[in-house]
Formats: structure tokens, sequence, C-alpha cells
């Protein structure tokens, strides 16, 4: 009998075993909703770093289309500044040849140039020199 009192001593009763299992069920549950929030971090941290990514990756390809842009900006820029100066050079110049003086148009030094092409290249039998002499003096008119 005295065994039968110490195990009913050490058992837990009806009462305190539903209560352990009420709060074993309460630890679950609380688990199971701290894993949902957990998850839920976790998917939004993982969406912060795609959109990060993306991010980035947006901004190097748009500082690569801004870079080249500006390369292209500039050099059309000094261009029209090049040409610009030489229209400038242009106004008021004068063409000396054979003793002839005076001012004229582009079309007209690309004709000459093209006569004298015909006449004095060293392809079609001309003279080299002859030819490199009206080259230089039909340049600064344009080709």
């Amino acid at each position: 009998m005295a065994d039968n009192l110490a195990t009913e001593n050490l058992a837990p009763s009806l009462r305190e075993f539903e209560a352990l299992q009420r709060e074993l069920a309460e630890a679950h549950a609380m688990n199971r909703g701290l894993l949902r929030q957990l998850k839920k971090v976790q998917d939004s941290l993982t969406e912060a770093q795609r959109a990060h990514a993306k991010m980035v990756v947006t901004l190097t390809e748009t500082m690569r289309e801004n870079t080249l842009l500006t390369t292209d900006r500039d050099m059309w820029k000094n261009r029209a500044q090049r040409y610009e100066m030489r229209e400038e050079e242009r106004e008021g110049q004068t063409l000396e040849l054979g003793g002839l003086t005076g001012a004229i148009t582009e079309d007209e030094a690309n004709a000459i140039r093209k006569a004298m092409a015909r006449l004095h290249h060293p392809d079609l039998g001309g003279n080299a020199e002859r030819m490199k002499v009206w080259n230089a003096a039909l340049d600064k008119f344009g080709k």
C-alpha cells in the first residue's frame, strides 16, 4: 500500500495533466505563429534583396547610357563648333590662281577640284605635284 501512495503522489492528477497539455498546445500554437511571422519576414527580405539587385542593374545601365549620351553630345558639340569656326574662316577668303583673285563658294571649289583631278590626277597620267598644289589651294574651301 505504501507503494501505491508513493506512485499516486508522483503521478500528476488528471487536472494537472490537462493543464500541461493546454500549455503545450498553446506553446505549439505560439511556435506556429512565430514561424509564420519568421517566414513573412524572410519573404520580405528576399523581395527586398531582389528589388535592390534590380535597382543596381537599372542604375548601372542608366549610368552607362548616360555616359554614352554625354560622349555623343560632346562629340556633336565639338563638331558643330569646328564647323562654325570653318564657316567663319571661309568668310572673306579669296582664291588666287593663275592671276585671278576672287571669292568662290564651296560648290565652285568642288567643281574646280573635279576638273583639275581629270587633268592632273596621277591615276589618269597627270602630274602628282600639280594635283597637290591644286588640292592645297582648294582645301581651305572644303571638300
